[in-house]
């Protein structure tokens, strides 16, 4: 109040030179106080200045509520790997499991007649293994003329096709569950153990069991072109329709190694040791019994002859 008083005795011109000294006053402060500020300035009686230098602080207010979680920042880097820990108890013995392989190969079967020495006198399929203990799975037969036979070759129902190249005989083809080429590789590896003796079992569509067995019988190397190398003829009552292929090359319908001015696996529909052609053809057509066309079936000649073509044909080799 006694400043208005004091304004308004100055004058206009006083009260400019009293505004300008408070102007003054304002700027040395600066530094400790905020700036000072002139509101307003009415009429020529009044002078109405406001906000001086802040107060004390005043006291902490309660605490706020907490704010929502933000958002998942990114994974850091992994740090460093800590040191081992103590080593953990032993554990329990496992399960006794099958022998791996190489003692398999060590103590394993050889043949199927090993097999059979050993108990095992249920005809099927068995894992024998091979000189270069290559594992091979075969078919036994446990029951026919003692046990003990492998079989390499089989024909039953036509589901698989026999005219085929001289790769595929050379690895095998067929199906476990019924026909089928073991390969020639294989062949020639289960022969090459030791003397083996033949045989061949032959069943017509009357039911009627035919037989031929021979003395030894083995296959060479592909270098020699699987040439059959075989024994005399022993018995049967299919008689004998595979000496007149005693040391012939194994011939394809690609590979024509046979002795006849054609290619006998191309004109019978086949593959085997051709001559010029043929007294037997194990691996031709699928005919079915009585057929018109001239020796291209299942046919054995001193059997059922050249017109026909049997249902089931197995040969199979036992170590002697």
């Amino acid at each position: 109040m006694e400043l208005s008083r004091v304004a308004v005795a100055l004058g206009p011109t006083g009260q400019l030179l009293l505004f300008l000294s408070f102007q003054t006053l304002a700027a040395q402060a600066a530094d400790t106080c905020p700036e000072v500020k002139v509101v307003g300035l009415e009429g020529s009686d009044k002078l109405s200045i406001l906000r001086g230098c802040p107060g004390l602080p005043g006291a902490a207010g309660p605490k706020g509520e907490a704010g929502a979680n933000g958002p998942k920042g990114e994974r850091g880097s992994p740090g460093v790997v800590g040191k081992a820990g103590p080593a953990g108890p032993k554990g329990n013995q496992g399960d006794e499991r099958e022998p791996g392989q190489l003692q398999s190969c060590a103590t394993g079967p050889r043949t199927c007649k090993e097999l059979l020495t050993r108990g095992h006198f249920l005809s099927g399929w068995h894992t024998i293994y091979l000189p270069d203990c290559q594992p091979l799975t075969v078919l036994c037969d446990m029951d026919t003329d003692g046990g003990g036979w492998t079989v390499f070759q089989r024909r039953s129902d036509g589901s698989v096709d026999f005219y085929r190249d001289w790769a595929a005989y050379k690895r095998g083809f067929g199906s476990q569950l019924g026909e089928f080429w073991l390969g020639n590789d294989h062949i020639h590896a289960l022969t090459a153990q030791g003397t083996n003796e033949l045989r061949v079992d032959l069943v017509d569509f009357e039911g009627n069991h035919q037989f031929a067995k021979y003395r030894s019988f083995q296959v060479a190397g592909e270098a020699e072109k699987y040439k059959l190398v075989l024994g005399g003829f022993l018995e049967g009552n299919a008689g004998d329709s595979l000496s007149s292929h005693r040391d012939q090359f194994f011939s394809t319908k690609d590979q024509d190694n046979d002795n006849h001015s054609g290619n006998c696996a191309e004109q019978y529909h086949g593959a085997w040791w051709y001559n010029a052609c043929h007294s037997s053809n194990l691996n031709g057509r699928y005919l079915r019994g009585l057929h018109t066309s001239y020796a291209n079936g299942v046919n054995w000649r001193s059997g059922r002859g050249y017109n026909y073509s049997y249902q089931v044909s197995e040969m199979k080799v036992r170590l002697t």
